[in-house]
């Protein structure tokens, strides 16, 4: 008959030692708690991240926001600047325009005064008059022309034309001047 052994002895080998299973089954549980507690504390402070991304994120875009209004109203301000010159502008050229006629008239009528000389046209073109008239003498536009050349308002004066004629039975010397304003 065959004799079986079961007690451990010299000749058999040693039991291995037997762990504790359920030891082990809570230390991995505790390993699994562990990675589930590290997970969701990084995927918090991802979130975390996330949403503080997010908040200047808005911030930035209130700002843009903020900036396109200034930038509108920039090129508002601009424009109604620009336009605002423009008026100005025209306003000025109108000043001087009307300006131009009065002192014209103004400088005429003063080297007119002692003289028996009469104006029966008178053109201002920018710069530019064209005066027609009669005198009773020749000596008389000579000298309008002389008071004209000493106003320091005119240059270029021209005297283009001086006639005699007969009007009324009156003998008159007609006359056409041509001359540039200064300035």
């Amino acid at each position: 008959m065959i004799r079986i052994n079961l007690l451990p002895g010299p000749k058999g080998r040693p039991a291995k030692p037997q762990y504790d299973v359920r030891a082990q089954a809570l230390l991995g549980i505790g390993v699994m708690l562990i990675t589930l507690a590290g997970c969701w504390w990084y995927s918090a402070s991802l979130d975390g991240e996330i949403e503080t991304r997010q908040e200047e994120k808005r911030d930035k875009e209130k700002q843009v926001a903020q900036l396109k209004e200034q930038v509108k109203q920039v090129q508002d301000f601009e424009q109604k600047k620009k336009l605002l010159e423009d008026k100005n502008r025209i306003i000025d050229q109108l000043e001087q325009s009307r300006v131009g006629p009065v002192k014209v008239l103004d400088h005429v009528s003063q080297s007119l005064e002692p003289l028996k000389v009469w104006l029966t046209k008178l053109g201002l073109s920018s710069d530019m008059v064209e005066l027609e008239g009669k005198a009773l003498t020749n000596d008389d536009v000579v000298e309008f022309v002389n008071n004209l050349r000493r106003t320091d308002y005119f240059t270029n004066i021209n005297l283009q034309e001086s006639k005699a004629a007969v009007e009324n039975k009156i003998n008159v010397y007609q006359f056409r001047l041509v001359f540039r304003m200064k300035g």
